[in-house]
């Protein structure tokens, strides 16, 4: 009887424990996280940082720690920073309304793989031949908000800028966006937004939805000084602009408030 009264015990330990273990899993999980494009790089590349746990509407308040080495662009929940020296620094965001910190460690390593530039010009994650009984094809509404990644050679002739993609709305934890991008040999972007790609019924998720966000849209390649296209479809709109590289500084001319929406057009790097 005694081993009995024991194992009851233990058991309802466990239960205790686990449930504990769920609500603490569950309260991360609905506080959302900290992405980056990057968590190793080269002092003076470009780092693009998503705050899960706020809308892009939101404010936040982003910390940097140690300070006064890096430059940081901030729109919401997206910061863009540019670290200056090497060392590992601690990037950490919180509404502003209160809340979860949410926090990511940057290593920055001189000699640090720098963008390795890729072969071919076409970059895609569309996926066409999946069954409709686990797979669904999501239509994507609102607002696209794109940020950038990028990388000035020091010699200042030649950059690297790729775009992310971010939903205002949300969608399935598990979706991805469907896309196809071309970075042309004439130095010229096309990218083509189709929908997201989630499991079907979200199967699978344990988080709740939120905004998709992809990175890296491009193929990683050096573009020289000069203007270049880019031209970005979505829900059968086409919107164009132009990308102007000069040894001062480059500039994203883009003039649309709607649809795709580019908040940082100048980068000073």
């Amino acid at each position: 009887m005694k081993n009995l009264i024991l194992i009851t015990f233990a058991a309802l330990t466990a239960i205790f424990v686990l449930q504990g273990c769920e609500k603490a899993r569950l309260a991360d999980i609905s506080e959302g996280k900290l992405k980056a494009t990057k968590t190793e790089l080269s002092p003076y590349q470009t780092d693009t940082l998503l705050f899960m746990g706020a809308a892009a509407a939101d404010s936040v308040n982003w910390t940097i720690t140690p300070a006064g080495q890096d430059g940081i662009r901030i729109n919401g929940n997206v910061a863009i920073i540019t670290f200056f020296k090497e060392g590992t620094y601690t990037v950490s965001a919180q509404k502003a309304s209160g809340g979860v910190t949410r926090s990511i460690s940057i290593k920055v390593v001189k000699g640090a793989p720098v963008y390795p530039t890729d072969s071919g010009t076409t970059k895609t994650t569309l996926v066409t031949s999946t069954s409709p009984d686990t797979v669904a094809f999501i239509p994507i509404t609102g607002d696209i908000r794109v940020t950038t990644a990028y990388f000035r050679l020091p010699s200042r002739d030649s950059v690297i800028l790729n775009l992310n993609l971010q939903t205002l709305n949300t969608y399935c934890s598990k979706g991805i966006i469907q896309y196809t991008s071309t970075l042309d040999a004439s130095q010229n972007f096309s990218l083509d937004i189709i929908n997201i790609r989630a499991p079907k019924n979200c199967a699978g998720a344990t988080s709740p939805d939120w905004q998709t966000w992809t990175g890296m849209v491009f193929k990683t390649k050096f573009i020289g000084l000069g203007t270049h296209k880019l031209t970005i479809t979505y829900n059968n709109i086409t919107y164009t602009g132009t990308i102007v590289v000069t040894t001062s500084n480059t500039t994203i001319n883009w003039n649309y408030t709607s649809g795709i929406v580019i908040p940082d057009k100048v980068i000073d790097l």
